[in-house]
């Protein structure tokens, strides 16, 4: 136990460094499977417990992988990654393939191999990593188990999916070298040449004083002022006003065409001395 305190380890690197010898794992009992196979139809050989056992085996080393490998990495399963189970089961699975490594030697040893002996004695080197590689396992395992019990949470297992490596306030995109300047700031302002000096609201007076196609008069009416009797009220229907607007020459020709904004009618429309008159209509007309 005191080999776990010695070293530094990393343990944000465990779970792929376990994942990636259990995928090696797989692979070299695959491996087993197929020359297993050719063993069987070599001519001479026997099939018997001694070979039979590597070659069952490797079935039953599936759910070992699958169980050690990817139960602990999604947040789904990791309650059933408790930590002394897979102790246990890479122990149990070491003690297992050694004993493989063992048979598939012994059957050599009895000559039951027949003309496939070359095979046969590839699948005991293949079963010896096996083995080794599940010791390998174990100890991680075992540091796995003493990382649980001082934290209360499996190494690196927990933070799968959540690092992120961009900063939120500089660009995702950027081609600068990944050192501290490695990301572009992101520039939310237009004026961004102008960094670094002191806000002065003068300097961004005259954009603004300027008239535009959208900002027609300099000046804003006063605050009290009606803009129903200035800058709106075109045009009077009054026949005062009407007269007069007739009587200008300068007019514009075609401003009774135009429409207006309504504006309520002012007090001097009204002030022009004539009784008050209904509007003409074909009064003759009643409900009947």
């Amino acid at each position: 136990m005191a080999l776990f305190e010695s070293l530094d380890i990393n343990p944000d690197k465990i779970p792929n460094t376990k994942l990636a010898v259990h995928i090696f794992q797989a692979i070299l009992g695959v491996v087993i499977f197929i020359l297993e196979i050719v063993l069987f139809r070599s001519e001479g050989s026997t099939i018997n417990g001694n070979n039979g056992w590597p070659f069952g085996l490797c079935f039953l080393s599936i759910p070992i992988w699958l169980y050690l490998g990817m139960a602990p990495r999604f947040e789904r399963t990791r309650k059933l990654a408790e930590p002394h189970a897979m102790v246990v089961a890479d122990v149990v699975f070491t003690i297992f393939w050694l004993s493989a490594f063992a048979s598939q030697a012994a059957y050599n040893t009895a000559n039951s191999c027949g003309q496939g002996c070359a095979v046969s004695k590839a699948i005991v080197g293949i079963a010896f990593f096996e083995f080794f590689s599940f010791i390998l396992t174990s100890a991680i395992s075992i540091y796995t188990l003493r990382y649980w019990r001082q934290t209360e949470s499996l190494p690196g297992y927990e933070n799968l999916g959540t690092r992120q490596n961009i900063d939120p306030d500089k660009a995702a995109f950027s081609m600068a070298p990944h050192d501290e300047e490695a990301y572009a700031p992101v520039q939310m302002d237009d004026h961004h040449d102008d960094h670094g000096a002191p806000y002065d609201p003068d300097t961004y007076a005259p954009r603004f004083d300027n008239d535009t196609a959208y900002r027609p008069h300099s000046v804003s009416p006063a605050p009290l002022e009606n803009p129903f009797d200035n800058a709106y009220r075109t045009q009077s229907h009054s026949p005062a006003h009407s007269a007069a607007h007739s009587a200008d020459p300068y007019g514009d020709p075609y401003a009774s065409s135009r429409p207006h904004i309504y504006a309520p009618p002012a007090a001097e429309d009204y002030n022009d001395d004539r009784p008050v008159q209904f509007p003409s209509a074909n009064y003759d007309r009643t409900l009947r």
